[in-house]
């Protein structure tokens, strides 16, 4: 246990987050996309942050409000919206970070079943330069797609040498 009194509330902030990330399953992308957010069951105003980073099940936002634990949200994002439940709200130096379950992603009609081309799928196994909505159009292609998954393990073989790869990053189907 930690002993509140020796350490800042940034620290122990820092200290959370480490351990939050071990006990995730799935790799975290980061990102820093513009957000839009609304609440569903609430004023239809929009709440503006960034997404800090994404994975196949979720995302975090840094936000100047505050949004409930449980709370229904639609999350806009170029050529797509995403429904999510609020999982958490941790107040943080400059305003909070927030955690949204991914429950649905609604796309814009057009090329959901094309191949991965090779640019985002370098940047992928590198771990940087996609959006929000890159990132999640990869994952959920990865799930599905034998061929892409196998060009990824070629790319992250390739970009990251000496057996330092995001293997994590390799999706297999939804059960």
């Amino acid at each position: 246990m930690l002993n509140q009194s020796s350490y800042s509330s940034s620290t122990l902030i820092r200290e959370i987050e480490a351990q939050d990330a071990e006990r995730r399953r799935e790799a975290r992308y980061p990102t820093q996309d513009p957000a839009e957010l609304q609440i569903l069951r609430g004023p239809a105003e929009a709440i503006y942050g960034t997404v800090l980073d994404v994975s196949r099940s979720g995302l975090r936002i840094a936000l100047r409000k505050r949004i409930n634990r449980g709370e229904q949200v639609k999350l806009k994002l170029h050529r797509k919206v995403i429904f999510g439940e609020v999982r958490y709200c941790r107040a943080v130096s400059d305003g909070f970070h927030v955690g949204v379950q991914i429950e649905d992603v609604v796309r814009a009609p057009g090329r959901q079943n094309d191949h991965i081309s090779e640019e985002p799928l370098s940047l992928y196994a590198v771990g940087k330069g996609l959006a929000v909505a890159e990132v999640i159009e990869v994952r959920e292609h990865l799930a599905q797609c034998e061929g892409c998954r196998s060009r990824l393990a070629q790319h992250d073989s390739m970009l990251n040498p000496g057996g330092i790869h995001r293997g994590r990053l390799y999706l297999r189907p939804r059960d």
